[in-house]
């Protein structure tokens, strides 16, 4: 299981430390990194959601308690710092580890464990359970998904339209949450305001994915390459084809 790591740090120190620890991990990939919490927000807000965020708790811009409610679920956090106090509060906003500075490479290891865990229950409780709930407009009311109908997902401003076979349901989530409660196997998020579900793509093209009743959905730049590392095993070409793909 591979995984993404992006750091935010105001000190480059610990940065260096992290990402050494990152780049010497089997299965870690380093997204990114920032000094500067405003900063890392907007980026994180351009890429593919990192599977870790290594997240320092005291820095002068913007509290690391914070960014983590900015952030919200859509990534496994895991504060850094060299405050015990904080460790209460950090917990309270789902932390899966809280490593106390000077970080050793064993206690880091530990953290990621975690993570693994985590990602690997989340997903077998999807294969377990076919369909989830969402609130619909209708105080008190929420409806029913069923994940193998799902044709793809839609961000519009702070909402998602979820697209499937017999209908639309609109509801006020991200893009990033949804995903967490989908089999990563089957569904990619391809683009800043698209998911997608593997099993209706009629066709796949450079820039764009065409599905299941002539829908067309692009590829974001930013996207391309983990989407079409994802899909790679299911692509058959012929060795004799000497053709550029």
């Amino acid at each position: 299981m591979n995984l993404t790591c992006y750091i935010i740090d105001d000190e480059y120190h610990s940065i260096e430390i992290l990402e050494k620890y990152i780049n010497q991990t089997p299965g870690l990939k380093l997204a990114g990194s920032s000094t500067n919490p405003l900063l890392a927000l907007e980026e994180l807000c351009k890429i593919t959601t990192p599977d870790i965020i290594l997240l320092d708790v005291d820095m002068p811009q913007l509290n690391g308690l914070d960014v983590a409610d900015l952030i919200g679920s859509a990534s496994n956090i895991i504060f850094t710092t060299s405050y015990r106090e904080y460790a209460p509060e950090a917990f309270e906003k789902n932390a899966v580890d809280y490593l106390l500075k000077p970080i050793n490479y064993t206690r880091f290891l530990k953290a990621v464990t975690r993570v693994r865990s985590n990602i690997s229950s989340a997903t077998d409780q999807a294969s377990i359970n076919p369909f989830f709930f969402v609130k619909s407009n209708i105080k008190g009311k929420f409806n029913r998904i069923t994940i193998s109908k799902i044709l793809y997902i839609e961000n519009i401003g702070n909402y998602i339209i979820i697209h499937m076979n017999d209908e639309k349901v609109t509801t006020y989530l991200t893009l990033a949450e949804v995903l967490s409660k989908l089999p990563i196997e089957s569904f990619s998020r391809i683009h800043q305001s698209y998911i997608i579900n593997h099993a209706v793509i009629n066709s796949l093209e450079y820039g764009q994915v065409r599905l299941t009743g002539e829908v067309s959905i692009p590829i974001g730049s930013t996207y391309r390459t983990s989407f079409r590392e994802k899909i790679q095993p299911t692509i058959l070409i012929s060795k004799r084809d000497k053709s550029d793909h």
